[in-house]
C-alpha cells in the first residue's frame, strides 16, 4: 500500500526562510504593494503551498510574527506583574512593549504599517487583542480600587492608551531621525496623566 505524501507541506527550514522573507519584504514595503507571488519567488516556495498552509496574505503576514508577539506579550505581562499599582503596571508593560519594537524595527514596520486594522480590534487570535483585553482588565481593577481615573470606562481608556501608543510608534517609524527615548517618554507621561485620578 502506498501512502500519498502531500508535496505542498512546508519543511521547517523552508518555513523559516519564508518567515524571514516575509519580514524583509513587508518591513520595507506596504501591504497593498506586496503580492504573494513576489514573496514565493524570493522564498522559493510555491504559491499553492502558501495558500494551503496560510490561506491568504493576511494570515501569512500574521503567522510570520505571531511567535515574536507571543513572546513580547509574555515578557511584558511578567514585567507588569512586578509593579505595585495599576499605573505602574501599565507603564512597566509599556516600557517592555516599546523596547521590543525599538529593538526590532522590521517587526514594528510589519505590525504598525502593514497589519490591517481589523486585526487590532476584532480578530481574537491576534496577540494584540489579548494585550488590549489585559489593559482593560488592569485599568478596571485600578478604577475599582480608586487609583485610576474613572470618569471614562476601562475599555475606552484602554483603547485610548493603545491607540496613542500605536500612533506614536507609527510616527517613530515614519519620521526620519525620530528619537525612540523621546517617543517612550511622551507615551509614559501621557499615560500617567490619563490614568491618574
Amino acid at each position: 500500500m502506498t501512502v500519498d505524501v502531500d508535496r505542498r507541506a512546508i519543511k521547517p527550514e523552508a518555513l523559516e526562510t519564508l518567515r524571514r522573507t516575509i519580514l524583509e519584504i513587508f518591513s520595507s514595503g506596504m501591504y497593498q504593494d506586496v503580492g504573494i507571488r513576489q514573496i514565493c519567488q524570493q522564498a522559493r516556495v510555491s504559491p499553492q503551498t502558501v495558500y494551503k498552509y496560510f490561506g491568504n496574505k493576511e494570515e501569512m503576514l500574521y503567522a510570520c510574527i505571531k511567535g515574536d508577539l507571543d513572546n513580547l506579550y509574555a515578557e511584558a505581562m511578567a514585567a507588569a506583574g512586578t509593579a505595585d499599582n495599576t499605573v505602574d503596571k501599565c507603564l512597566v508593560f509599556l516600557d517592555v512593549w516599546c523596547e521590543f519594537y525599538f529593538a526590532n524595527p522590521g517587526i514594528a514596520r510589519v505590525v504598525f504599517l502593514n497589519i490591517p486594522q481589523a486585526y487590532w480590534m476584532g480578530k481574537t487570535q491576534f496577540t494584540h487583542v489579548a494585550l488590549h483585553d489585559e489593559t482593560t482588565r488592569t485599568i478596571a481593577h485600578g478604577q475599582s480600587e480608586g487609583s485610576v481615573w474613572d470618569e471614562t470606562s476601562a475599555e475606552l481608556l484602554g483603547q485610548a492608551i493603545m491607540g496613542m501608543a500605536h500612533r506614536l510608534l507609527t510616527r517613530w517609524l515614519m519620521t526620519e531621525n525620530a528619537d525612540s527615548a523621546e517617543t517612550k517618554q511622551a507615551l509614559a507621561r501621557s499615560i500617567r496623566k490619563l490614568l491618574q485620578p
